[in-house]
């Protein structure tokens, strides 16, 4: 319990940890029910918040002395507060509009505001407040969420040996936006090094395990060593599972890797597994998305993707790229082209390059394909000699494969590139 108004809500997470006070939401109108709705909103923010991992919860009573924003923000200063969540209601007739924003504690700047318009209907209210927070609260804790997004961008570029348990994760957490190369052994060595000094910090060794994975995924060990380091990575996973049974990452991180071991069954039982404990969690729904559309389940898959997206403020590339693919095996050749544009935040990824090269093959694009077989050869030269292999070390379905490997031919890769 903190002093002064601040209750602490929920679980205690790591104290490096952001802390979010949520403020009741302020009837702007003389209704009610803008008043109840207000309130309940708030308290719903806090439950779907708590949801995701590594956020320390503050839930500010309803009152007047707690409807004063600039008020709240200086005393959540504080107190330690990083971040202030408040909104407003309005209602007019059947008509409901809710307004958010997060607001940085430390200089009062607001970093993020959302709109929100619903018709309430006759005992509708429960509902609309619940979907509202969800979206809200989805918006701002997710992997690639507006608060992780603004932590991540005050990050130096500096590794650094006394690094804080938090940093550490939060860069894994850049890390995995974009896969950088570069930032793959550095990120790594700081999660080894965090899980010796805070070896109970599940969220660490569930980053950890992704790290390992991606270790053999992306072929940073030799072909023959990729089996050894797929068990080690599961291993870690379990670890991060078995000290928070509720572990979201570790979950997907079990998921993932049973998936690369070609366990598909207990791949997607553990994505499953992990989008009943937080059904809102955009990138739990892309991971589950992503493992039954890499294996030919597109008619499950590609919504769960698109509902993704639509829930991220700035989805990372890889929620783009099945969706390209089955563009691509509809003949949609366009709407590949323009999935695989959208999934260029950030993307500088192998497989990004070679759907680029594919699509403007297709659409008879020569020149821009050329460019984009290019720049699959300069991200990846081993991968580039033989893409077919790299499709089957992500387990995508033969059929996939087959069909990828023609469209970059058409695009002007031959078999004579294994040579080069």
């Amino acid at each position: 319990m903190v002093s002064d108004g601040f209750q602490q809500a929920g679980r205690e997470p790591v104290d490096q940890n952001p802390a979010l006070a949520v403020l009741p939401f302020v009837a702007q109108s003389s209704n009610l029910d803008d008043s109840f709705l207000g309130d309940g909103i708030a308290s719903e923010i806090v439950r779907e918040l708590n949801l995701f991992p590594d956020i320390r919860l503050y839930l500010l009573p309803p009152g007047p002395e707690n409807s004063d924003l600039s008020v709240t923000v200086e005393r959540g200063r504080e107190f330690g507060v990083d971040y202030i969540v408040a909104g407003d209601v309005r209602s007019e007739g059947s008509a409901v509009r809710i307004t958010a924003k997060l607001v940085e504690a430390q200089t009062g700047k607001i970093i993020w505001t959302e709109t929100y318009e619903e018709d309430i209907k006759p005992h509708s209210l429960f509902a609309v407040q619940g979907k509202i927070a969800a979206g809200i609260a989805s918006s701002l804790g997710q992997s690639y969420g507006v608060v992780k997004t603004d932590l991540a961008s005050r990050l130096s570029n500096q590794f650094t040996s006394n690094m804080d348990s938090y940093e550490c994760v939060l860069r894994a957490y850049a890390y995995r936006r974009g896969f950088s190369e570069a930032l793959h052994a550095p990120v790594l060595g700081c999660l080894e090094e965090t899980v010796r000094q805070d070896p109970d910090y599940a969220e660490a060794w569930a980053m950890l395990a992704w790290l390992y994975l991606d270790t053999g995924r992306f072929g940073y060990v030799p072909e023959i060593e990729i089996p050894a380091v797929y068990r080690k990575a599961l291993d870690t996973a379990h670890h991060a599972v078995r000290l928070d049974g509720k572990s979201i990452m570790g979950l997907k991180a079990l998921s993932s890797i049973n998936h690369y071991m070609g366990n598909y069954e207990d791949g997607e039982k553990y994505a499953r597994e992990a989008l009943l404990i937080n059904p809102n969690d955009p990138d739990t729904l892309a991971q589950l998305g992503w493992r039954l559309a890499v294996r030919g389940n597109f008619a499950e898959g590609i919504p769960l993707l698109q509902h993704a997206i639509e829930r991220t403020v700035n989805p990372p590339g890889w929620y783009y790229h099945l969706i390209a693919v089955d563009h691509f095996l509809q003949g949609r050749y366009s709407e590949m082209l323009s999935a695989v544009e959208r999934s260029n935040v950030s993307d500088d990824s192998f497989i990004r390059w070679s759907l680029a090269a594919i699509a403007h093959g297709a659409l008879g694009n020569q020149a821009a394909a050329q460019e984009a077989l290019a720049k699959m050869r300069e991200v990846w030269p081993e991968a580039a000699r033989d893409p077919a292999a790299v499709y089957r070390r992500h387990r995508a379905a033969d059929t996939i494969v087959d069909a990828l490997v023609a469209g970059l031919r058409k695009a002007g890769w031959t078999e004579s590139d294994v040579h080069h």
